[in-house]
């Protein structure tokens, strides 16, 4: 992987892993305020991450190709 797309990943497996602990600890009723900034932070370092990330140059999509992004809720 290239450099972007290395930082970007590895924002992403952190928050991943941030997210897990803070739920974990939110259902025990633990997640102190420290936690919930810290949180806080790397998830408004990661969506800036992603708002920069360009991938290389490809060929312009078509409408065969574009499938839209699927995000499941609790319910």
């Amino acid at each position: 992987m290239s450099r972007p797309h290395t930082r970007l990943a590895t924002l992403l497996r952190r928050g991943q892993w941030m997210l897990a602990e803070a739920a974990h600890k939110l259902g025990g009723k633990q997640l102190p305020e420290a936690d919930r900034h810290a949180v806080a932070a790397a998830l408004d370092e990661l969506s800036a991450a992603l708002r920069e990330h360009t991938d290389e140059p490809t060929a312009p999509a078509t409408e065969q190709d574009e499938r839209p992004a699927v995000v499941e809720t609790e319910r």
